[in-house]
């Protein structure tokens, strides 16, 4: 490595670390205790496509929220904003390969996918066809029926989390 280039890969490191801490002091202005005020809390609704089985034995997409509200907790947390849904067990990161399909089969149990990387399209029963991106979740309810087929989309793995939702959470109205 020539004296120039480790000159410039230490002016870079000196501006990341510069600007972490004009961004960590912005962030803890923002975020310090002001007496004077109340907190401001989150809320709000996070979306999410549930695929069920209907009494046909089709899976079907159906468009729901989760509602969240304030957990009320001291400080910092007071600002959070949740939805409980349980303890997880049983988690796991579960990978398709790029191009990969897996035919119609069902969820193994009530879960939520959660799409970490690349981009999976779920065909259900009857026919519809959805796309889970990075940052999306799905809810698995078809556990029983035809079922639905995966595929991961383009040159990325999908990668997904899967966690199982405990009886009585977040049931179908």
């Amino acid at each position: 490595m020539t004296t120039r280039t480790r000159r410039a890969a230490g002016v870079a490191t000196l501006s990341l670390f510069g600007a972490f801490l004009i961004a960590a002091t912005f962030a803890t202005s923002l975020f310090a205790a002001d007496k004077d005020k109340p907190a401001m809390q989150a809320h709000g609704k996070l979306s999410f496509v549930r695929l069920y089985t209907s009494a046909d034995g089709n899976s079907h997409f159906m468009n729901e929220d989760i509602e969240l509200a304030p957990t009320g907790g001291p400080g910092l947390e007071g600002t959070l904003a949740a939805s409980r849904i349980g303890d997880v067990k049983g988690a796991m990161f579960l990978a398709l390969k790029a191009g990969a399909t897996e035919d119609y089969h069902i969820a193994p149990r009530r879960q939520f996918m959660v799409c970490l990387r690349g981009i999976a399209e779920i065909t259900a029963g009857d026919g519809e066809k959805r796309r889970i991106l990075p940052g999306q979740f799905m809810l698995l309810e078809d556990t029983t029926g035809k079922g639905h087929i995966t595929h991961a989309v383009g040159n990325e793995d999908h990668v997904a989390l899967a966690f199982p939702l405990p009886d009585g959470v977040l049931t179908k109205k």
